[in-house]
């Protein structure tokens, strides 16, 4: 959003009307529950098949010419693209699950609302429209790629107690919780607790 700056990422899985529409929901939701109300959105002639949906929602759709672009868009997608192409090359993997990479979206957003300028001088634009802040030693914890046993709910069995993962990002609660990618199950983890541990090959074979 223009002003405050706030950036947000959403998994689509394909480009139906109803796909965006609902993603939009979400983003819409995020907004409101801070006071802000979303009169309009600006977006490529390709999205002009939902312009009912919005107006449903009290959003206008305003769309550019052909073959031309929203500049500053443009220019926060290619930041991202950025960011994110940084971090994979610094990771030991030659390759990622689609999970990681649409994780690793979402981890350079987070930092990017958490550390970017906004209209206000003191407030990220995360602060502003979560109310939350960013400690350093809650959120700052682990990288993404950093391998990991999380401690899991036991009881008296044998069944191990610990699962093997790779950190995603954090979470961002006021727990300093993370999410990790589950490397037996290949499901995305929410944990408190952990232990790091050095990354061994056959961890690195699992992931590709």
């Amino acid at each position: 959003s223009r002003h405050i700056n706030f950036g947000t990422s959403e998994h689509i899985t394909n480009a139906k009307a109803t796909t965006l529409t609902a993603s939009i929901k979400e983003v819409q939701r995020i907004y409101l529950l801070r006071g802000f109300k979303v009169t309009n959105i600006i977006m490529d002639n390709q999205f002009e098949v939902i312009r009912g949906e919005l107006a449903s929602l009290q959003i206008t759709l305003i769309t550019c010419g052909a073959n031309s672009h929203i500049g500053d868009i443009e220019r926060f997608i290619r930041v991202i693209k950025e960011r994110a192409r940084g971090i994979y090359n610094t990771l030991p993997f030659n390759k990622l699950p689609g999970r990681m990479i649409i994780e690793l979206i979402h981890l350079t957003v987070f930092w990017l609302n958490a550390l970017g300028n906004s209209i206000s001088g003191d407030l990220s634009p995360r602060t502003i429209m979560t109310g939350q802040t960013v400690n350093y030693r809650r959120h700052c914890r682990l990288e993404l790629g950093e391998y990991v046993h999380t401690h899991e709910d036991h009881d008296n069995s044998m069944q191990s107690r610990t699962t093997g993962a790779i950190t995603l990002r954090p979470t961002g609660n006021e727990q300093g919780s993370y999410y990790f990618l589950s490397l037996s199950t290949g499901r995305r983890l929410n944990r408190d607790h952990w232990t790091s541990l050095p990354l061994p090959q056959d961890v690195i074979e699992r992931v590709h």
